[in-house]
């Protein structure tokens, strides 16, 4: 399997670890920490830190965690565009037109999320071209990861190690032109 391919392949399964918490999550990111070790250890060892930090919450624990995270923590939005250009922004509708744009080209977007959510964005990252791909990774996404990492990483958030996964593997691509 080409590298690029497989590192689509993550994208989606990390897509699934940072949508609202259920059954299957702690499935998923342990099936995603193996997989993501021989692309990257690094990252790898940052969603394993995850999974024992977690290991300690039951799945009501960690559901209420999301969304202090997430949905009450506006500087840590999974919206893309809000970190890019605020809430109301011409530019920020214009971003998620042309998000849905990508996904439509294949299949009606039915998501219950906007387009910009970093989980649909990962999660439908098959569906963008090579250079699309690469300016929404270096343009959109590692900026606005960088500021939620640091914030995260200084409240001192689990999900840090998440989201420093993510852009490992989204900068690792970058490098070799996923």
């Amino acid at each position: 399997m080409e590298a690029h391919v497989l590192k689509r392949e993550l994208c989606v399964q990390l897509g699934h670890s940072l949508e609202y918490p259920d059954h299957q999550t702690w499935d998923t990111l342990v099936v995603a920490a193996n997989q993501i070790g021989p692309v990257s250890e690094e990252a790898s060892k940052h969603l394993q830190d995850f999974l024992a930090k977690m290991k300690r919450m039951g799945l009501e624990m960690w559901q209420e965690y999301y969304v202090q995270t997430f949905d009450l923590m506006p500087k840590c939005s999974l919206y893309l565009s809000v970190h890019l250009f605020g809430e109301e922004s011409f530019k920020r509708a214009e971003l998620m037109a042309g998000l849905k744009g990508v996904y439509e080209r294949h299949a009606p977007f039915g998501a219950t999320e906007l387009p910009d959510h970093l989980a649909v964005i990962l999660k439908q990252s098959a569906l963008f071209g090579e250079e699309e791909w690469s300016e929404l990774v270096s343009m959109c996404m590692v900026p606005a990861l960088s500021g939620m990492i640091r914030l995260l990483e200084k409240n001192g958030n689990p999900y840090a190690c998440i989201l420093k996964a993510v852009q490992i593997l989204l900068v690792r691509s970058e490098k070799v032109h996923v």
